[in-house]
């Protein structure tokens, strides 16, 4: 597993670790689900399983279950400034229920 990200995301999850001290260190990447727009994931603090995977980079610890990693891929964070984009090297297609807009799917 590798998992690319700006010295921007790594010191915003240091930090993150940091004021969580009483959880897990390791950062779980995770399929979250599809909404409107389509396939979504996420980023948890979280401990490592036997089934996962992993990859360590500046002082960071990912973690990834070996088989959502076997269908995604290779991981691409990028630093929004509001939050995290999490994106996958092999990512699904379509899955949104609304056909491109929110308006009407109870989203």
């Amino acid at each position: 597993m590798k998992v690319t990200l700006p010295q921007t995301a790594i010191d915003t999850l240091n930090k993150i670790i940091s004021e969580n001290n009483d959880k897990p260190s390791s950062i779980r990447i995770y399929f979250a689900g599809f909404g409107c727009s389509g396939p979504s994931f996420g980023l948890a603090l979280d401990e490592q399983n036997s089934s996962d995977v992993t990859f360590d980079t500046d002082g960071l610890h990912f973690i990834m279950d070996q088989a959502e990693f076997a269908q995604y891929g290779d991981v691409t964070i990028e630093d929004t400034g509001y939050g995290f984009r999490i994106i996958v090297e092999n990512m699904p297609e379509g899955g949104g229920g609304c056909g491109g807009g929110c308006s009407g799917c109870d989203c």
